[in-house]
């Protein structure tokens, strides 16, 4: 190792010291006044009884079951909000932004009001609208509006859901049967009129935003592109497929990313209006145990790692397309 190396390395070492030393000092600060005034500091509290119920969970939970399992299903459905929002998003944006491309006259123009109309309203207004307003005027569980297997009331949307009671994956449809439960629509997977605003407001929110992507994205390829394409005999269709799109994903797939980040962060609004994802949960959990440092602190960790997760995924989608000849 050369001199000029060894320097390097050794201001590197440095600068990891002092940025980790800072952290241990903030750390130890904040542990020793949050024990001079009787507030926790330990995780031990994730075992404890948590005492509440939640209103969707997708695995078991009760209110004897422990703090800890009670995070655990605000991530889920955290995970679940936001994997449904992310492909309603997609198709949306998609739909739209080739929409706002289309030679139709009012298709475009339609196109075009949807993403400058929900861009420029507030995801929080959007969410309050779609609860209040939309979900919260519909008919109790025996006159829901049935559709393919999907039933819509009051009580929520309830869904087809992929079940392993028999040990083999099935569908479990749902059904209203008075005789069994005149109050709710029974199997499936039930998402309540909090999560349904929820994922409409995200979906349309990000899709907006998704639609302008696409739209820059095929803009961005040159109709030199296409024209050398029909010379060579390709169809309409066999160019937008085997020349446009790969060049247009290109462009489109950083952005994306960034959106489909934005959206899981963006979920966190689900407060507002009473769904148990993973920071209402948290926040009754800090009301009720004071542990403000470590619930904090969980879920940042969570959420960076949502994040990490979702951008090594996409990632992992670029390379395995090997756009611009990267394996």
């Amino acid at each position: 190792m050369t001199g000029r190396a060894a320097r390097r390395w050794a201001i590197q070492a440095v600068l990891l010291l002092a940025v980790g030393g800072l952290f241990w000092l903030a750390f130890a600060n904040a542990s020793a006044n949050l024990a001079a005034r009787g507030i926790p500091t330990s995780f031990a509290f994730l075992n404890q009884v948590a005492g509440f119920s939640l209103n969707q969970s997708v695995i078991p939970f009760t209110p004897l079951s422990s703090y800890g399992r009670a995070l655990l299903v605000g991530l889920i459905n955290t995970l679940l909000v936001s994997a449904l929002s992310a492909a309603l998003a997609t198709f949306i944006g998609f739909a739209a932004g080739f929409a706002r491309l289309s030679r139709n006259w009012a298709l475009a123009r339609l196109a075009g009001f949807y993403v400058e109309t929900i861009r420029n309203l507030p995801l929080l207004l959007q969410i309050l609208f779609w609860y209040v307003a939309i979900l919260s005027p519909l008919p109790p569980p025996d006159q829901s509006h049935h559709f393919a297997g999907f039933f819509l009331n009051n009580r929520g949307l309830s869904l087809p859901a992929l079940s392993f009671a028999n040990g083999w994956p099935a569908i479990d449809w749902p059904f209203f049967d008075a005789a069994v439960n005149r109050y709710n629509v029974e199997g499936g997977l039930r998402l309540p009129p909090e999560a349904c605003a929820l994922v409409l407001a995200l979906s349309l929110y990000t899709g907006a935003y998704i639609a302008e992507i696409v739209r820059a994205g095929v803009n961005s390829v040159a109709r030199g592109q296409s024209e050398a394409a029909a010379a060579l005999g390709l169809s309409a269709g066999q160019t937008r497929s085997l020349v446009v799109r790969p060049q247009a994903m290109r462009v489109i797939t950083p952005p994306l990313i960034s959106q489909y980040l934005a959206l899981t962060k963006n979920s966190s609004l689900a407060a507002f209006v009473g769904f148990a994802d993973l920071m209402q949960v948290s926040g009754t959990i800090l009301n009720q145990t004071g542990a403000a440092l470590q619930v904090i602190a969980i879920d940042m960790a969570l959420y960076l790692g949502l994040s990490l997760a979702t951008l090594a995924l996409m990632r992992w989608y670029e390379r395995r397309l090997s756009w611009g000849g990267r394996a």
